[in-house]
């Protein structure tokens, strides 16, 4: 590989820099105070650490002695200057949306997120100033002729542009919903971040907040808005449901603060916990406080969940709105029934979309509640004991024969039970789970006196202690939201995310909402 030679590359940087180290020298000299952030400073800054970034990248900056501590401050000024005009949009437009539920300190912590910001930005600017110096670069020239203001007038353009007819508009705003309530479910990272409290942020799992968690929650929640603008915004459907218009804010309150979020935990895992001495002024320096960790957690985490949760209501009432009823027969969880795992996780679709759906067997339960589907379990159990009384009945004649060598003293009552139980394996009406079955003391406890009555004793006690399951298909009615029944019969087709060992099994994508209501064994 061909070394480039350093003479050449040192002039190359330096001409690239000029313009950019022109205006540090200036705001340097201003001093702090007199530094503001605006968006067209902001785009200025922007595009010339991106230029000098590429050309940085291009020559491997990273990986040379001389060059990669300008390479981080480079970077530093790009990825805070995005923080900051995404932040400064959110400060300028936040105003206009109509937002489900109150955020009263939303200002407050938005103008010290900025400043935090600026400060960043403006210890950055200082660090390429002493950059200029090591690097044995001459003082950069005076700065003339730049003003970078945004004075606004207030008001909006009128909305006179003719709407056009959105095509089945009620799948859109379904899939809106449903969409807006699965990447919810996706995010309760972000408010386990928010609660760990500082100084000692040891208690951050980093598995979870870290870049490629967020960037992927991001790179979701501009897919949603992407669907919004394309197919909703300035149509029909928006201008009659003020609901889309405020879910439409909520979405891009979240996008915003999620890019920025991305940027500073790709600078805290690249950057500050590999070298954060580089990235300040002096040792000093109050950036190197909690500010960067608080701004992180208590402010982007913080409000980006809070912002999800706060329109759950309104994406469920727009479920609810146009909801789809029906009527579905789905089989009951084929090994023991509705027990804690299934009736969970059948509440939690339900209570997900939060449109009303019930259970109708011998009578009507509110499956949003799993105690409800409890109940419905007797149900199915007696189902199963009628049907292994019927089957053994068929088995009379080996019963009797059993019962007569029983009588006769040739067989002990515990073998003739797990021979029966045996049989009835063969014929794939029963299947042992657990190696050896001891029924010894259920045979003792029994009060029982038929070996029919004990085989039907002991098979209720080693059902209920999951020790052999009865097969036995069972189908029941859901009526409801046919979405939300859709997902419940996609649970059934997946074993209702267990094994016949009650062990648990991954649920398929389209469930993965659910895994943060996945009961553990």
């Amino acid at each position: 590989m061909q070394i480039v030679d350093n003479e050449i590359f040192n002039k190359l940087v330096q001409d690239r820099s000029a313009l950019l180290l022109a205006h540090s020298f200036h705001f340097v000299e201003m001093g702090a105070e007199h530094f503001q952030l605006t968006r067209p400073l902001l785009s200025f800054l922007l595009a010339e650490s991106s230029q000098l970034e590429e050309i940085l990248d291009a020559y491997g900056a990273r990986s040379n002695e001389k060059w990669h501590t300008y390479r981080t401050h480079i970077a530093m000024i790009k990825n805070f200057s995005t923080a900051g005009y995404d932040l400064l949009h959110l400060q300028h437009t936040i105003h206009a949306y109509d937002f489900q539920g109150n955020y009263p300190k939303m200002e407050e912590d938005t103008a010290a997120a900025v400043c935090f910001i600026s400060s960043f930005l403006f210890c950055s600017l200082k660090l390429i100033m002493s950059d200029n110096s090591a690097l044995g670069w001459p003082p950069p020239e005076e700065l003339i002729g730049y003003d970078y203001a945004e004075t606004l007038p207030k008001g909006s353009l009128p909305k006179d542009r003719i709407v056009g007819l959105a095509e089945d508009p009620e799948h859109l705003i379904i899939q809106l919903a449903t969409n807006f309530l699965n990447n919810t479910e996706d995010a309760k990272f972000l408010d386990n971040a928010a609660k760990c409290q500082g100084p000692l942020w040891r208690g951050l799992n980093y598995d979870q907040l870290s870049e490629a968690s967020i960037r992927s929650l991001e790179e979701k929640f501009h897919t949603l808005q992407s669907l919004y603008d394309t197919y909703v915004s300035y149509s029909n459907i928006e201008s009659r449901d003020a609901s889309l218009r405020r879910l439409r804010g909520h979405i891009s309150v979240v996008l915003h603060l999620l890019r920025i979020a991305t940027i500073f935990i790709h600078f805290l895992e690249r950057h500050i916990k590999i070298q954060g001495d580089a990235l300040f002024c002096h040792k000093d320096c109050v950036l190197k406080s909690d500010w960067y960790l608080n701004l992180l957690t208590h402010y982007f985490c913080r409000y980006s969940y809070d912002f999800l949760v706060g329109a759950r209501g309104l994406c469920q009432s727009m479920l609810k709105k146009y909801a789809v009823i029906g009527e579905q027969e789905i089989p009951a969880p084929p090994y023991f029934g509705f027990h804690v795992r299934p009736s969970t996780l059948i509440s939690s679709i339900v209570r997900h979309y939060g449109s009303p759906v019930t259970l109708m067997i011998d009578k009507e339960y509110d499956a949003s509640v799993p105690m409800n589907l409890f109940l419905a379990n007797e149900w199915i159990n007696q189902l199963k004991r009628q049907f292994i009384g019927e089957e053994l009945t068929k088995m009379d004649e080996i019963t009797a024969r059993l019962q007569e060598e029983i009588n006769q003293k040739k067989l002990q009552p515990a073998d003739a039970v797990l021979e029966l139980l045996r049989l009835m394996a063969n014929k794939n009406l029963l299947r042992v789970l657990v190696y050896p079955l001891d029924v010894e003391p259920l045979v003792k406890s029994s009060a029982e006196t038929t070996l029919q009555e004990l085989m039907l004793s002991v098979i209720a006690t080693l059902h209920h202690q999951r020790k052999i399951n009865i097969i036995f298909d069972i189908k029941v009615k859901f009526k409801g939201d046919i979405r939300v029944l859709k997902d419940i019969q996609t649970l059934a087709e997946n074993g209702y995310g267990e094994n016949e060992t009650g062990a648990n099994i991954p649920l398929p994508r389209e469930l993965t909402y659910l895994a943060h209501y996945h009961p553990t064994n």
